[in-house]
């Protein structure tokens, strides 16, 4: 019903407001890319966020084993469109869970494309509301060529491309992913809390600053939180490429936020001028 779905994101809308003025959180999507969010695996605080990002690194479960192969292929290929790349995620999840003989491999690639009822009805639905999950746990978020669209003809039903871009968590597990058939895919817990922690607090850390400092441009709460990155990022002695990297990875993580923070109302953007007028 067209109503329910306007309360469902009225509701979602006001639910990330809430993680941002109360916590600084704030997942790089819009309420549209988000509303596929199953309400059982809807976050409603920042310690879940935590708490389900570390699970799906650590865990052996058929669902963690799907998240952890789109997450590799998120930090090898930076972007994925369409949900080709789930469809081989989840190929390469079954193949893993099942231990198939090598030469069967390809068999089970036709025996799953070959259910095309099943995508249609059941597999998209598991992909976008899977790409929506990423995104609330933070591996992911979207383009902002949708949000480009709707300032340029606001009055056009925009449709949506399937665009998810790698962020720096999943980034972080570059370099991870096994190359030999049925090599675990999992993440030690103790690596997998430090990057899930930094990952978010960086996130967090860019949301603060804006509101707190209220800059005149993105740029100029670089410093503010390279500061506090770069002493954050020594306590992650594994991950060198994240490190040696940190200030492309921080400016990455500050631009894409005011025009997020303009989606759900907290700050006024003018995306022509680039400048932010703050909601009192």
């Amino acid at each position: 019903m067209p109503g329910s779905n306007i309360t469902k994101k009225h509701k979602l809308k006001e639910h990330i407001r809430s993680l941002i003025l109360k916590e600084y959180y704030l997942p790089y999507a819009s309420v549209t890319d988000l509303i596929r969010i199953p309400s059982s695996k809807l976050c409603n605080n920042l310690d879940a966020i935590k708490r389900r990002a570390v699970e799906i690194l650590v865990k052996e479960t058929e669902e963690a084993e799907l998240y952890r192969q789109l997450i590799y292929i998120l930090s090898t290929y930076n972007v994925i469109v369409g949900l080709n790349p789930y469809r081989l995620a989840y190929i390469k999840a079954q193949v893993f869970r099942k231990e198939i003989p090598f030469s069967h491999i390809y068999k089970e690639r036709e025996d799953v494309l070959s259910k095309k009822d099943w995508w249609k009805k059941v597999g998209y639905k598991r992909a976008v509301e899977t790409y929506a999950d990423l995104i609330q746990l933070n591996f992911a978020y979207t383009s902002l060529e949708h949000m480009l669209d709707e300032f340029m003809e606001p009055q056009k039903k925009q449709t949506q491309r399937k665009v998810l871009v790698a962020s720096l968590a999943s980034k972080a597990l570059i370099g991870r992913l096994p190359f030999r058939p049925y090599e675990s895919t999992t993440v030690d817990e103790d690596t997998a809390e430090k990057i899930v922690n930094f990952c978010i607090e960086l996130r967090k850390k860019v949301v603060e600053g804006f509101l707190i400092l209220r800059p005149k441009k993105a740029g100029d709460i670089f410093h503010y939180i390279y500061q506090w990155a770069k002493k954050e990022s020594e306590k992650l002695e594994k991950l060198g490429h994240l490190i040696r990297r940190l200030d492309e990875h921080i400016y990455e993580e500050i631009f894409p936020a005011p025009y997020f923070l303009n989606h759900y109302g907290i700050v006024n953007l003018d995306f022509i001028r680039y400048e932010l007028f703050w909601e009192i």
